[in-house]
């Protein structure tokens, strides 16, 4: 019994480790999953963050965001939350809620400097299960409105 929880023990500390390093380090998420998202006319080349820690970091510590390209995040339907941490340029933030656009947050800034604490959350109205990030004045330079539908990629 002794020797089960001691390997219990030490499967946590890993499992905590190993969450730690790749949440909290300074480098952007590895190659991901590509699909893509169409709106409208828009056709977007995404990543598709599909684990916790690849939604945890997001686009965090990149550079920029190709034109044309964006990240995707699927979620079960509700309200979904966002940060800019260790953003580096500002982004879109579209709200997708069963193949429709529930709504966008225009131009989130980074808050370089920020506590994790501090950091303005971003809210989505209920029922989203989709989230796609873009470069910053896509919503209004694409014409994006709540309502419009959304059309995924067969791998997306």
């Amino acid at each position: 019994m002794t020797i089960i929880i001691i390997l219990a023990i030490v499967l946590i500390v890993v499992d905590v480790f190993y969450v730690w390093h790749f949440v909290f380090s300074k480098a952007p998420n590895p190659p991901l999953t590509i699909g893509e998202v169409g709106i409208g006319e828009n056709v977007f080349t995404v990543e598709m963050a599909t684990t916790s820690i690849e939604e945890a970091r997001g686009l965090s510590f990149r550079k920029s965001l190709a034109e044309g390209t964006g990240m995707l995040f699927t979620f079960d339907p509700g309200v979904q939350q966002f940060w800019m941490k260790d953003m580096n340029f500002p982004i879109d933030i579209i709200w997708i809620a069963s193949g429709k656009v529930a709504g966008f947050v225009e131009n989130a800034q980074p808050e370089p400097g920020v506590s994790l604490l501090n950091l303005q959350r971003y809210n989505s109205p209920g029922g989203v299960d989709r989230v796609l990030e873009v470069n910053a004045g896509i919503v209004v330079k694409d014409g994006i409105k709540v309502g419009d539908a959304v059309n995924f990629g067969p791998n997306t």
